[in-house]
């Protein structure tokens, strides 16, 4: 049996983070940071990848048939995810930033790489409700899969967030949309499995509960 978000399995509720144009942006700058690196026979590579959070946000809302288009004045539809990564990054955010968590700047990093922010900027973009948790077994997130519930989980290595949509309770698998499917040698994020030893290995201790379904 497996248990979570309503639409799990709906391929059609899956974002990925490496077509919007903030990661344009980045790619497009870093191509040449990285050839000067190279000519001084550097073996550093800069990425790109700064999306993942917000797209896996976007996942984790899409799996419960949330509405998620942005709408514009003339025919344009902003993708959710870089509306979302615009909230995080804006400057007349860092007063409420400041104010969730304290031991860091908003200005320091990019916005949306801290845990903690999601709860505000969900609610303020999208009017959904998520809560931040620690956590620290994986039967924790069994039950809250159980209760139909969506999860932003944060992966150590890479560090890099994804969004768990079910459970399998035959397996005590975590069924996971990856933002970014390029990692994959077969180039599919959709619907991976994660077993509870890596979950042990290499998940941080915290995370990001999506709990309204939508009919």
């Amino acid at each position: 049996m497996i248990c979570g978000a309503r639409y799990w399995n709906d391929r059609d509720n899956y974002y990925i983070q490496t077509n919007n144009p903030t990661e344009e942006i980045l790619r497009k700058n870093l191509v040449k940071v990285n050839q000067l690196i190279k000519e001084l026979d550097d073996d550093r590579i800069i990425g790109f990848l700064e999306s993942c959070g917000s797209t896996t946000a976007v996942n984790c809302l899409a799996v419960h048939g949330y509405y998620l288009d942005i709408l514009c004045p003339g025919p344009y539809r902003p993708q959710p995810e870089e509306v979302l990564n615009d909230w995080f990054n804006d400057p007349r955010n860092y007063k409420l930033l400041e104010k969730v968590r304290a031991d860091i700047g908003p200005q320091d990093l990019p916005g949306n790489r801290v845990p903690q922010y999601y709860p505000p900027a969900m609610m303020d973009v999208f009017g959904v409700k998520c809560e931040f948790v620690w956590i620290a077994t994986h039967h924790q997130l069994a039950d809250r899969f159980k209760e139909g519930c969506s999860i932003q989980l944060c992966l150590k290595s890479p560090s890099h967030y994804v969004a768990g949509v079910a459970f399998d309770m035959a397996t005590s698998e975590i069924i996971l949309n990856d933002p970014w499917p390029g990692r994959f040698p077969d180039g599919n994020g959709f619907n991976r499995r994660m077993d509870i030893n890596e979950f042990k290995r290499n998940v941080e201790n915290f995370a990001i509960i999506y709990a309204g379904a939508k009919k």
